[in-house]
């Protein structure tokens, strides 16, 4: 029976035509119209595009070739010969379903050649996500398997093949979409999310990321079984009660697999996969978590990219999640009129959402400005945090950007679910008494710190115990010694576990004169493994000042000049703290060395990004520094460390020493960490420092890392929170930072000079494939009947 309805299947017009159909509609979207759809437009080395269009063009192929299953039977008389032959009635109707799959995957066979061009032209050569392919073709095959279902199942309805097959076509594009429209328009967010998970769409849209999940897999065959059972009922008139039995079955076992399910990540990166902190998280959240995703509209490739990758994490985490993530898209530029849409723009900027600008050509060639939010908020409650979805790294591309945003959704959006579930912060202070920076020149720090600890300031006492309740202490700039007993309850406090910021120069600076800054911490730190220089560090890679060109007596004249002293430093994109940074903002800083025992693990975090020079101090302040020319002799060195960090078990700077008087303890005095501790020690003061700005009489603090000058923000406070947040891990939440998803572009040069020849290549070839596989049938079978 099977063979014979592959042989009708191959010996009908009707098929042959439906299939050179979708080969051809499927190239010209892919390759040669303009449209999202594009491969060769979009520029990235991937075919996802082809998974995104396949369903929509199943909807004409599939009902094509399944409406004369059995409508054709019923029409020439033959069903009744058919219940004659010695065949049982579910033979008869698998036959009839797999003869239709087969041909299916078959017309599927000849897309593979658009792996050809993807991966000639992306750079380097083969540069394409294999893994993820294969997993998305198998989700095709699901779909089609689906589809072909209930193409079989409207056959059985009647004789009219036409009408099998708009039926076909309105049942797959219902069971696809149907269910989540309706989704669409529910305000209650538990209610839509359950709607939505009925709709094929969203199991599809899991399969073709390249994710073999086993909830999907049952739903994709409970949808198969359920409709073929239907069509076994309409052709044997068997009655409605056995298909509400079968229907509760299925859904019961659809909620059991939603709950113990187990998931195959195919893609190289296993840029699917959550980590286990993330899963832990989740798993212990409480409360449903919203998420409203403001990345929507007319977006381009990149965008929408990016709006997928986000999707797609959320949806993996409402996989694990205890209550559920529901999601929500909202348009911002949705609006009746202009002036409705600047409100609304205005009204999410005063929630500190900036928006991106976007710039790109339209059909004619014209340039185009669009306005987007990418930013998410996240709510448990009542509580909500926005969560800025783009990563925008001074130096990088428009691609390596998206990239890197797409690489950074886990942690940034597992950060803010932190934030708002955290019932129990760790707290942390900074440390008074010798002069270091007052809460006004540390407010900015802070306040992005206090979203996750409770923060406090305060004085070194003689009693280690004080210290004891912080997980990180930050010593933000002091310019006046520290006592023997402070270093002591501060040794002690490291002793135990405890960990530091320093944040201390090496040279102190006047208006005139930079002189060696005695703040009596450096045996601690030289016993720790670490030595700060007192030597003051120029640099090419600087901030810009305003100079007054003018000669005196004449009106001023201010131009741009080089402020050396002023270094732009470069993050070590090895270590999560500095991943996808841009330029830190220092000041009068000075370098770093390592010293003393290897067995502590050392990481530099920042150096110079430009060609360096030294001063020691005491040295006055460079009266020629705007006349300092970049290429001279002065600037003989390069990557000189300000920033590091150190891992390990310390030894105590007063392991041979006695305790100092007026010190106590609420233990014998430790020579060494009883356990791994982590310090990180960078030789500027000033990098925490944010300027403040008098308006009518009032001061208030500009964001840290803003140079009003240059119009430019560092990313001094991204650094900073990343230390601290750092120092304070015990769980590993920051290597979440350090996540690598490879950029797969395709060449532009080649794609330049080779596009018109794929274009065609790419419509014609994959219909001479099925047109060769159709011809050795036919010589096949006409030889079988010589024979």
């Amino acid at each position: 029976m099977f063979k014979k309805e592959l042989s009708a299947y191959f010996s009908s017009a009707t098929a042959a035509v439906s299939i050179g159909i979708f080969l051809c509609f499927a190239a010209m979207f892919l390759f040669v119209l303009p449209s999202q759809y594009n491969v060769l437009d979009a520029g990235y080395a991937s075919l996802d595009p082809l998974f995104e269009l396949a369903p929509w063009l199943y909807l004409f192929l599939i009902p094509a070739l399944t409406m004369r299953s059995f409508a054709e039977e019923f029409r020439l008389g033959t069903f009744d010969l058919l219940l004659s032959k010695p065949v049982s009635p579910i033979k008869l109707l698998l036959s009839k379903y797999f003869a239709a799959l087969v041909l299916v995957v078959l017309a599927l066979l000849p897309t593979l050649f658009y792996l050809l061009p993807v991966c000639l032209l992306g750079s380097p050569q083969g540069n394409m996500d294999f893994g993820a392919f294969w997993g998305s073709f198998i989700g095709l095959i699901l779909l089609a398997a689906a589809y072909v279902s209930i193409g079989i199942f409207t056959s059985t309805l009647g004789e009219n093949q036409v009408v099998a097959f708009i039926l076909a076509a309105l049942l797959c594009f219902l069971a696809f979409y149907g269910f989540e429209f309706v989704a669409g328009m529910v305000d209650n967010p538990t209610v839509a999310d359950l709607l939505s998970k009925f709709s094929l769409s969203y199991h599809y849209d899991a399969v073709s990321r390249g994710v073999i999940d086993s909830f999907d897999l049952v739903y994709f065959l409970s949808i198969l079984v359920l409709f073929l059972f239907m069509a076994y009922l309409s052709l044997y008139k068997k009655g409605v009660k056995p298909f509400a039995i079968s229907l509760v079955l299925l859904v019961a076992v659809n909620i059991f697999s939603a709950n113990f399910f187990f998931r195959l990540d195919l893609t190289s990166e296993k840029r699917y996969s959550l980590s286990q902190q993330t899963k832990t998280l989740l798993r212990n959240t409480d409360e449903k978590i919203k998420a409203d995703i403001y990345l929507s509209g007319d977006l381009n490739v990149g965008f929408l990219r990016l709006q997928k990758a986000v999707t797609d994490m959320l949806r993996e985490m409402d996989a694990y999640s205890r209550k559920g993530v529901s999601v929500t898209y909202i348009n911002p530029s949705e609006a009746a009129n202009q002036e409705a849409r600047n409100a609304r723009y205005a009204e999410l900027q005063q929630k500190g959402l900036q928006p991106s600008m976007v710039y790109e050509r339209d059909a004619s060639g014209n340039m185009q400005q669009k306005i987007v939010f990418p930013w998410a908020a996240l709510s448990i409650n009542a509580d909500t945090v926005y969560v800025n979805l783009l990563q925008n790294i001074e130096g990088h591309s428009g691609a390596e950007n998206l990239n890197i945003s797409i690489e950074s959704l886990e942690y940034s959006l597992t950060d803010a679910i932190r934030i708002l579930s955290n019932k129990n912060p760790e707290r942390v202070a900074f440390i008074e008494g010798h002069g270091e920076w007052d809460e006004a020149h540390v407010y900015s720090i802070t306040e992005a710190l206090s979203k996750y600890y409770y923060v406090d300031r305060g004085a070194i006492s003689g009693n280690v115990a004080e210290l004891l309740p912080y997980k990180v202490l930050i010593i933000a700039g002091p310019i006046e010694p520290f006592t023997e007993t402070e270093k002591y309850a501060l040794d002690q406090y490291i002793m135990s576990g405890g960990r530091v910021l320093f944040l201390i120069d090496g040279v102190l600076t006047d208006e005139t004169t930079a002189y060696v800054a005695d703040l009596n911490l450096s045996d601690q730190l030289f016993t720790y493994g670490v030595r700060i220089n007192p030597l003051l560090l120029l640099d090419t890679d600087c901030a810009i000042v305003p100079i007054n060109m003018a000669p005196q007596g004449q009106n001023s004249q201010f131009e741009p000049d080089s402020w050396y002293y002023a270094p732009l430093l470069k993050g070590n994109e090895q270590s999560v703290i500095c991943k996808n940074l841009s330029r830190i903002k220092a000041d009068f800083c000075s370098p770093i060395d390592f010293v003393g025992n290897d067995s502590i693990q050392r990481t530099v975090l920042l150096t110079t990004a430009g060609n360096t020079g030294f001063e020691r101090a005491p040295a006055p302040i460079r009266s020629d520094i705007f006349a300092l020319s970049p290429s001279s002799d002065f600037f003989a060195y390069r990557n000189a460390p300000v920033a590091v960090m150190l891992e390990g078990s310390f030894r105590s700077v007063f392991a041979n020493r006695l305790a100092p008087e007026g010190c106590s303890s609420p233990f014998t005095k430790k020579n060494k960490t009883d356990d791994t501790s982590k310090i990180i020690v960078v030789a500027d003061g000033d990098i925490i420092s944010n300027a403040l700005t008098n308006q009518n009489g009032e001061y208030q603090a500009l964001p840290l890392g803003y140079d009003r000058y240059m119009n430019t923000t560092f990313s001094n406070k991204d650094f900073l929170l990343n230390a601290v947040n750092y120092l304070a891990d015990d769980e590993g939440w920051m290597s979440l930072r350090g996540r690598e998803l490879k950029l797969r572009l395709l060449d532009k040069e080649k794609l330049y000079a080779q596009k018109t020849t794929w274009q065609v290549l790419c419509v014609i070839i994959p219909l001479v494939i099925f047109l060769s596989i159709c011809g050795n049938y036919y010589l096949i079978r006409r030889k079988s009947f010589r024979n």
